[in-house]
């Protein structure tokens, strides 16, 4: 006689479609195209400026620094909320990390833009502060140094986050805690790396790519002579 095997796991449905929802509610939030609104409302198509992607940085060093500012903290923004209201359907640990994964691939692929998007570097911020916000805090402002330090590299975005999560590894690992969550934002940094590497490559010929860096330049150079204030005639 047969015994029926009863040990099988139920499926929890409402877990699932809370799952479901927070995907789809983080691709929607990341597909809100920050970057191409602002550059619109300037009157400058972001999808044939610079390098060509709908992102902060092409913002900041094409439209203005401000208005970069802005699509910055939009960004950061929306993958904060993808977590968020994940947290919210109580959508547990890791799982969390589905809707800010899906966040950054809504800006990848836009819906409202045409499929299209940036690298998703400061959506990826947002999503590791609502995630870690303690350690996430110290490894941004590591990311900024080091893109301070080296401002005058197409990849300078990328050394950023490559160090930010350095940090955060090193802390994860010294302090024996969240690592299971780190090393699942290492997964989402390592995915928005290769992105952005393969979209930078791609850019690289392109004029308005070494504007950007022109214009660094200049601004650095200005920066200087306005520090050294007016120049004193020339005797004759």
């Amino acid at each position: 006689m047969h015994r029926s095997d009863d040990s099988s796991v139920p499926i929890d449905y409402v877990i699932i479609q809370k799952i479901i929802a927070a995907v789809l509610v983080g691709y929607l939030l990341g597909s809100i195209p920050f970057a191409l609104i602002a550059a619109r409302l300037r009157g400058v198509d972001i999808f044939s400026t610079g390098s060509q992607m709908a992102g902060t940085a092409n913002v900041f060093w094409n439209v203005g620094h401000r208005t970069g500012t802005l699509v910055f903290i939009g960004d950061v923004a929306k993958g904060s909320a993808a977590v968020i209201i994940a947290q919210l359907l109580d959508v547990s640990s890791l799982l969390v990390l589905l809707a800010g994964g899906a966040a950054i691939f809504g800006h990848w692929k836009s819906l409202f833009a045409g499929f299209r998007g940036g690298d998703g570097m400061a959506a990826l911020m947002g999503v590791t502060l609502a995630v870690i916000p303690s350690m996430a805090l110290l490894g941004i402002a590591t990311g900024f140094a080091v893109i301070l330090v080296t401002r005058r590299s197409i990849w300078r975005s990328s050394w950023g986050i490559a160090a930010c999560f350095a940090v955060l590894i090193g802390l994860s690992l010294y302090y024996k805690v969240d690592q299971e969550m780190v090393l699942g934002l290492t997964g989402l940094a390592g995915f928005v790396l290769v992105r952005s590497t393969i979209a930078r490559r791609r850019s690289i010929d392109l004029p308005g790519e070494e504007e950007i860096l022109l214009d660094l330049e200049l601004d650095i150079d200005l920066d200087a002579d306005a520090d050294l204030g007016p120049a004193a005639p020339e005797n004759r």
